[in-house]
Order: structure tokens, then sequence, then C-alpha cells
């Protein structure tokens, strides 16, 4: 049985029966490990909380499998049910807290049915709970006399006082301001790190998506890839903006304005165009270029790993420098800065001539330059080298594969299945490469690797005044 304390498989769930049947959850698999903090998201009605109660035993599971802290939760009878709840603490939209009680008293309740637990302990248990959300010297305070966010976090503290082994929080920022509701989810993330809890945190609040270590999201009762949430939604938006504009709602609001009026709307028009051209410079930005580095460095790892191989590396082409530098490049947890010169070693060769290059012994080979190779290749041992081409057959990366000597050479059969590993990769970086390419040339966004990483257009030397690319003989 896997070790994750969440494991869900092929779930599906409906409300009603017969002509009323109403499905929510379609064929739902994921696993959440322990320590991870996971946020669901997605639209209203979406199926976030039908799964969040799943996963915490409040209802039964009728189609697929639902796996909690080791137990199967479809079919359990009560008593399996109620042993999973015990083990899982809950934060609700709504803080549920009783007026009649105090903070303390509050906490206290939710240990009452902790067996074997003295009144002094759970009343220590509930003051430490307080404590640990800054809420110590609050711990007499009736809930009339707390702030919605200290309301919350008296339902954080009820919930982490029976030191579970999860939390399941449904929209605890929804009813909260934004300051309030940041520092509630923050305090859910030190807690989760602190005591390695599991939490499993549904919104749809965008403000918070930061803290999750991962994220799912749910569409029409189907898991979707946040990707296709992100792009869904903002397709969704600019349709309507678009939609608005070709009803000629512009040229309606402008006919009888006078020019005091106008020039305001007109200031309101060019800020709302500057934020979509904001949304567009994303793809430009550095969360975007360190998205492209976590698939890069992936990608060359698991590469590494299928190929029993000591080391894998992704080159990208600066065409103005006549270099490759290493992009998504890891060694003991840091990125690694290399850069090589185009044109020269055992790499460059598969730069200039876009061929292949597959040696038993990458020392003795004699392209071997020790200026160039010997910073990737420190022993003698097989090297593989695949071009990487843009859809008008121009190399502009370079995936190297090394291997000490106890490995047999890399053969053809180990080129075919690299060439076939970069074929997808090789969109979405020549996507993002000719994207900032266009942006440099505009002088906007940020410079791209394949003319100046690194630096922002405004700084360095002017585009026009680059060196043209050098010619690959």
């Amino acid at each position: 049985m896997s070790e994750a304390p969440i494991v869900v498989e092929h779930l599906s769930h409906w409300y009603g029966e017969g002509e009323l049947r109403r499905q929510v959850l379609f064929d739902v698999s994921a696993e959440i490990r322990a320590g991870e903090i996971v946020i669901l998201t997605g639209p209203s009605g979406s199926g976030k909380t039908t799964l969040l109660t799943l996963i915490g035993a409040l209802r039964s599971a009728q189609e697929g499998s639902v796996c909690v802290l080791g137990r199967e939760l479809r079919g359990a009878d009560e008593a399996a049910l109620a042993a999973v709840r015990r083990r899982v603490g809950y934060v609700f939209q709504a803080h549920n807290l009783l007026d009649a009680l105090t903070a303390r008293q509050n906490v206290e309740m939710s240990l009452q049915l902790e067996p074997g637990l003295a009144p002094s302990k759970r009343e220590r248990r509930a003051a430490e709970a307080l404590a640990a959300v800054g809420l110590g010297e609050r711990a007499g305070d009736h809930p009339s006399q707390l702030s919605g966010g200290e309301r919350q976090r008296v339902a954080i503290a009820r919930a982490l006082a029976r030191r579970p082994a999860m939390v399941l929080a449904d929209e605890p920022t929804a009813s909260l301001d934004r300051e309030t509701g940041r520092s509630v989810v923050e305090l859910l993330h030190r807690l989760a790190r602190k005591d390695g809890v599991t939490v499993v945190l549904v919104t749809h609040d965008s403000r918070i998506l930061d803290i999750a270590d991962r994220i799912l999201a749910l569409e029409d009762g189907r898991l979707s890839s946040l990707m296709n949430a992100v792009t869904t939604d903002a397709g969704r938006l600019l349709r309507l903006l678009a939609e608005d504009l070709r009803k000629g709602e512009l040229v309606r609001r402008v006919a009888d304005l006078d020019a005091s009026a106008f020039a305001t709307l007109l200031d309101q028009v060019t800020a709302e165009t500057c934020r979509l051209l904001e949304i567009v410079d994303l793809v430009q930005s550095d969360a975007f270029e360190g998205a492209l580095e976590q698939v890069a460095h992936a990608f060359t790892a698991k590469v590494a790993e299928l190929l029993g191989a000591e080391r894998a590396t992704l080159f990208l082409l600066d065409e103005p420098a006549g270099e490759l530098f290493a992009f998504g490049a890891c060694e003991h947890g840091r990125s690694r800065e290399v850069r090589i010169p185009a044109g020269r070693g055992i790499v460059g060769h598969a730069v200039r001539t876009g061929e292949a290059v597959r040696v038993a012994d990458a020392v003795a080979d004699p392209r071997f330059d020790p200026a160039v190779d010997a910073r990737e290749i420190a022993a003698p041992g097989s090297l593989l080298a695949i071009p990487v081409t843009d859809s008008a057959g121009r190399v502009f990366a370079v995936v190297e594969v090394v291997a000490g000597p106890a490995r047999r050479p890399f053969d053809e059969r180990d080129a075919e299945r690299l060439t076939g590993l970069t074929a997808s990769l090789a969109v979405i970086l020549e996507s993002w490469w000719r994207m900032s390419c266009t942006c440099r040339s505009a002088g906007v966004g940020r410079t791209p690797a394949c003319c100046q990483p690194w630096r922002p257009c405004g700084e360095g030397k002017d585009p026009s005044d680059a060196t043209p690319p050098p010619r690959w003989a």
C-alpha cells in the first residue's frame, strides 16, 4: 500500500437519484504526500468541496478508491470513518465558534472525544495551540471580542490542538480581507512545515496560491492541469474584452463626452491597456523563466536516470555572444553557471553540423577540447550529444549526456530515444526562445536566452549594437 497519506484513484461521485441524479466528480485520481501543502482550486461548483469531504471521511465514496492514512474509505463502516476523522483537523470558511464559550473553551471542546485525555491536559493543549497561532493572550476572550481573522485563527488552533496527521481547509480566506486572509494561510503554511502535517486547502482565492507545494485544478468535476485552468480563465476574460469592444461600447461612451471627460476616459483606457500588456509580458517574466528552468532541470535529471548516465545538460545557444549556456542546470540543489564557446569542442560540433554526436570515449575523441569540454567531462567515458532544432531546422540547443567508463558506450537506440525525448521539449523552448527574441527587438520585457541572457532589455548594449550571429561553418 502506498505510504502517501492521501491516495485517490478513479473517484466518481454524484448527488440525487434517477432523473435528478447529478454527477459532480468524474474519474479523479491524485496522490498527496506527507507534509505536502496542496491547493484545490477551480470555479464554484467544480467539485472542490465534495472532494475535500470525501478525503476527510465526512461522506462515503461511491465509485473508485479513497485511501486516507492507510485506510480505504469506500465501503468503510462508521467506526472506520470516525477513526480517520479523529486524525484530521478541519478548518472551514465559517469558523463555527460557539459565542458562549471563550477561545480556549472552543479549542478545548475539540479535545472532548480524545480518549484518556485529562481535563488539565486538554486545557494545556488548548493554550499551546492558541499560543502557536499568536492568540495566547486572547484565550479568555469570547468570539464577539475577536476580529474575523482572529476567529479564524481560533478555528485553526482548534484543528491543530488534536495534533492531526492532516489539515483540510475549505475556503478559509473567503470572508477575510486580503491582509487577514494572507496571514491565515501563512500561519497554516508555517505550522505545516514545523509539524510535517499534510495540508489540503480548497480555495478560488488566487492571492494565496503561492503557498502551495502543488496546485490541483478542478473544472466541471475533472482534474485539469494548472496551465489549462489558467489559459481557460485568461482566454474567457480576453474573449469578453474583445466582445465588449466589438459591440462598439467604447464608441458610444465617447460620443457625448466633452474634452475633459474624454481625456479622463482616455487615461482609463490607457491604464487598462497597460494592464493587458502586463499580462502578455508575464511570459517574459522571472516567474515564467524560472518555471522553464524547473522543466529543464527535471528533464535533464530524468534523462540521466533513464540512460544510466552520470549527467545530462541542456545547452541553449546565445548567438550574439557565440556561446552555449547551461539552462536549468543544478548541482547539489543549486543552480550552476556554465558557459562554453558554441563553435568548439564536441558539443560545438553538434551545433555546427546539426548532427548527433556519439562517442565511446569523449576524452580520446579528436574533437575533445580541454578548455571547453573538460568542464563537463572530467574522466574517460561515453558521450551523447543531440542537437535541438526549431521549426525551421535551425539548431538552437543541444542536450549532452555524459556517462562514466563503467557504462557501456551509448548506441544508436540511446540516440533515438534521446532524440524522441527532446522533441516535445523543443516545442516549449522554441516558443519561449522566439517570443523572447521578438520582445527584445521591440525593446520590451526581459532579455531572452537567444540574445543576451539574464538581463532586462534596458540594461547593457542596445539590441542594434549586437554582434552579428556567428556562422557555424
